[in-house]
């Protein structure tokens, strides 16, 4: 089984429309965030729209999460 980096890993989403990206904002997790961004740079995500401005299924991105949680270290990361 091949598996897409980009749209396998870092752009897919769970049943809340949540992905790697938001879960480690929620999580507070700056190693994660980095790396998906990392990644995301290599497989030539658009990290704007992609990653950055992804909206889960209530219309939350990572950054608003990381904000809404008091989560100072994923805002500066973000």
């Amino acid at each position: 089984m091949q598996v897409n980096l980009k749209d396998d890993l870092l752009l897919a989403k769970n049943y809340y429309g949540q992905s790697a990206w938001h879960i480690a904002a929620v999580k507070g997790n700056t190693e994660i965030v980095q790396k998906l961004w990392s990644w995301g740079k290599e497989e030539q995500v658009n990290l704007k729209d992609d990653l950055f401005l992804a909206k889960n299924r209530d219309g939350e991105t990572a950054f608003s999460i990381a904000a809404m949680n008091g989560n100072k270290e994923i805002l500066l990361k973000l």
